[in-house]
């Protein structure tokens, strides 16, 4: 069964969705990533749904999100807010 992600990511500036698109395409890579998708919610600020192939892909990934979200959050000033899994 399918394991879905979803997070809300506000940026202390307007995004640059050129970028973002550059980003979202190293994910593809992900073999534990179903699908994963942005939107834009304001200017400033983002969603994203991921679609894991299962909640033990999801497991396997959490040390690698967790990284890259530290660090989005520190070299970016980038804020997460609360994420939803289904």
């Amino acid at each position: 069964m399918k394991y879905v992600v979803t997070t809300v990511w506000k940026h202390p500036v307007k995004i640059d969705w050129q970028s973002m698109r550059q980003t979202m395409s190293k994910s593809k890579d992900n073999p534990h990533v179903a699908e994963i998708h942005w939107y834009e919610i304001d200017e400033t600020t983002h969603g994203s749904v991921a679609i894991y192939h299962s909640r033990d892909a999801y497991e396997a990934n959490l040390a690698f999100m967790q990284e890259h979200r530290s660090n989005s959050i520190s070299e970016r000033g980038i804020e997460m807010f609360p994420r939803s899994a289904w």
